[in-house]
C-alpha cells in the first residue's frame, strides 16, 4: 500500500491509513484488513471466546479398577473377621468416656490448688444445656473426691459438622 493511499475497513468500510497499519492499530485479521475499531471489536469478541469453565478442564474419562469386577466379593482380600466399627463403652472410658486413670497427679480434695480441668460443652439450646447440667451433676455424684476450685465459661463456635455457637465450661478441680 503506498504512503499516501487509504483503504477500506472489510468490515465496516471506515478509511485505513497507513500509519494506522504502521502503529498497529489497524491489523489483518483472518485475511481481511480491519480499521482500529473493528479491531478492538475483533479483540473483545475473541476474549470472550477464551473463557473457560471449571467444567471445561474436567476429565471425564471412565475410571479404572485394579480388579476385574469390584463387585464381585468372592474373591475379596479384605479381612473381615473383625468388625471394623467400634464404639464407645463404660469397659474402655469410664463413664461417659471419662478416664482419670491415666493421669499421674493424685486428686486432693483439701488442697488449695486446683490439679486438674475438665471441660464440658454444649450448644446454645435448652435441652443441651439441660444435659449438660445433667454431665456435670453425673460426674460430680460419681467422683465424691472431686472438690471443684474454679469454673470458666465461653461462648464460641465449634468446628464440626456445623459450625455452631457453644458454651464451653472448664472446671478446675
Amino acid at each position: 500500500m503506498a504512503k499516501d493511499v487509504t483503504a477500506p475497513c472489510q468490515e465496516c468500510g471506515a478509511s485505513v491509513y497507513p500509519e494506522h497499519i504502521e502503529s498497529g492499530k489497524a491489523q489483518y485479521e483472518g485475511g481481511k484488513l480491519l480499521c482500529p475499531h473493528c479491531v478492538a471489536d475483533f479483540e473483545k469478541e475473541k476474549e470472550s471466546k477464551k473463557t473457560t469453565y471449571a467444567s471445561d478442564n474436567i476429565d471425564l474419562s471412565p475410571i479404572s479398577f485394579d480388579d476385574p469386577d469390584p463387585t464381585d466379593m468372592s474373591e475379596s482380600k479384605a479381612d473381615l473377621t473383625e468388625s471394623r466399627i467400634h464404639g464407645f463403652s463404660d469397659d474402655k472410658f469410664g463413664s461417659h468416656g471419662w478416664d482419670d486413670s491415666k493421669f499421674k497427679r493424685k486428686l486432693d480434695a483439701n488442697a488449695e490448688c486446683a490439679i486438674r480441668c475438665r471441660i464440658f460443652h454444649a450448644k446454645l439450646s435448652d435441652g443441651a444445656l439441660l444435659f449438660m447440667n445433667d454431665q456435670i451433676n453425673e460426674w460430680l455424684d460419681e467422683s465424691p473426691d472431686i472438690s471443684i476450685k474454679f469454673a470458666s465459661s465461653t461462648i464460641g463456635i465449634l468446628e464440626g459438622k456445623h459450625a455452631e455457637p457453644h458454651l464451653m465450661l472448664t472446671l478446675f478441680y
